[in-house]
């Protein structure tokens, strides 16, 4: 097991409606997918999933959200671990 943070999988995509959409990995926790409870008993896990968090019109638009909004992308890309 490594102690370095991985890097987050950053995607900026085009959609078919030529609008831009930013994808990023998220915990299953941290999105209400999976519940904290199951995870601290150990009847479940936390786990990452790409989701689409930000839609803009250009892929400069997307950048500058990102910019301004890096560290709750990276909270939540961070996955839910019990103590």
């Amino acid at each position: 097991m490594s102690l370095k943070t991985e890097k987050l999988e950053i995607e900026i995509l085009e959609r078919s409606d030529n609008r831009w959409m930013l994808c990023v990995p998220a915990s299953s926790v941290r999105i209400g997918e999976t519940s904290r409870e199951q995870v601290r008993e150990k009847d479940c896990v936390d786990y990452l999933r790409h989701v689409c968090i930000f839609i803009g019109k250009s892929r400069w638009e997307c950048k500058k959200w990102l910019d301004s909004n890096r560290q709750a992308v990276v909270r939540l890309g961070t996955p839910y671990e019990v103590a």
